[in-house]
């Protein structure tokens, strides 16, 4: 079974030709948001980037840089307010050294939301025309599985994606969103989520997360979340984990659902 990916220089092949509008600060957000719909790209929401002190500072820093060189994004606009602990000037100057494709705004130094809304929307604009992605069949593949234990199911998955050369990496964090991004750094193409029972299914805006449900009454109730039942085999699995590396949907992706959870060390105001 063949997957056709996307050829995005040197973050790799990847499974989704995502742009990423990457707000420094938990300041610009709103307007990241505003410039994301313009032009069909990905941003997220945080509580970062200023307030921070200590080892976070470059944690964080390395993070968003992680998020960045994603294999799946095919380039990036940073926009930054222009006094927070993180600066986007700085930042961007870190991730041209390794993607040039790679813009940054500075709102303060644009005349305000609007202005930076008007000009960040160009930059998008022009990033995707400068650096459009080519298809190419994607021969290293790379699949992430957040699960609370490793279960039958589990050791019979992982020995047949294997036995299809299809690298894994299993982790188990506090929440699923903590697993995601632990599995982004991985550089993961695709995500399998086996939630707890009193976890509902979730995704990750730069990847696509298939959620398999248990037999709790929860996910029984939420079914329509979830993109398989309970009562799956690993035969279903690994069918629907090539047709979603291929381009279909998952339904967290359909839905817009998910968060990226960036990790903190440091407890500060």
């Amino acid at each position: 079974m063949k997957i056709e990916g996307f050829d995005h220089g040197s973050r790799g092949l990847g499974v989704r030709n995502y742009q990423l509008i990457l707000p420094s600060v938990v300041c610009s957000t709103h307007i990241s948001r505003r410039i994301a719909n313009a032009v069909n790209a990905v941003t997220f929401s945080h509580q970062h980037g200023c307030g921070i002190i200590g080892a976070d500072v470059a944690g964080i820093g390395d993070f968003f840089a992680s998020l960045a060189d994603h294999p799946n994004v095919s380039s990036v606009l940073i926009i930054s307010l222009g006094c927070e602990t993180i600066q986007g000037q700085e930042l961007a100057e870190k991730l041209v050294a390794k993607n040039v494709s790679t813009k940054y705004q500075i709102i303060q130094d644009s005349g305000g939301v609007e202005a930076t809304v008007t000009a960040g929307t160009a930059s998008a604009r022009s990033l995707q025309d400068s650096y459009p992605a080519k298809r190419i069949q994607l021969k290293d593949f790379r699949v992430g599985i957040d699960a609370p234990s490793n279960s039958a199911i589990i050791r019979d998955l992982i020995g047949a994606l294997r036995a299809l050369n299809i690298q894994t990496d299993l982790v188990s964090g506090k929440s699923p969103a903590d697993s995601f991004s632990h599995l982004m750094e991985k550089k993961v193409h695709l995500i399998l989520s086996f939630p707890t029972g009193d976890q509902p299914a979730s995704g990750f805006p730069l990847i696509p997360v298939i959620n398999i449900a248990s037999e709790s009454a929860l996910h029984q109730a939420i079914s329509a979340d979830f993109d398989l039942p309970a009562e799956t085999t690993v035969v279903n699995i690994v069918k629907l984990i090539f047709e979603v590396a291929n381009g279909q949907e998952t339904i967290a992706e359909t839905n817009k659902s998910g968060e990226i959870l960036a990790p903190r060390l440091v407890r500060s105001t």
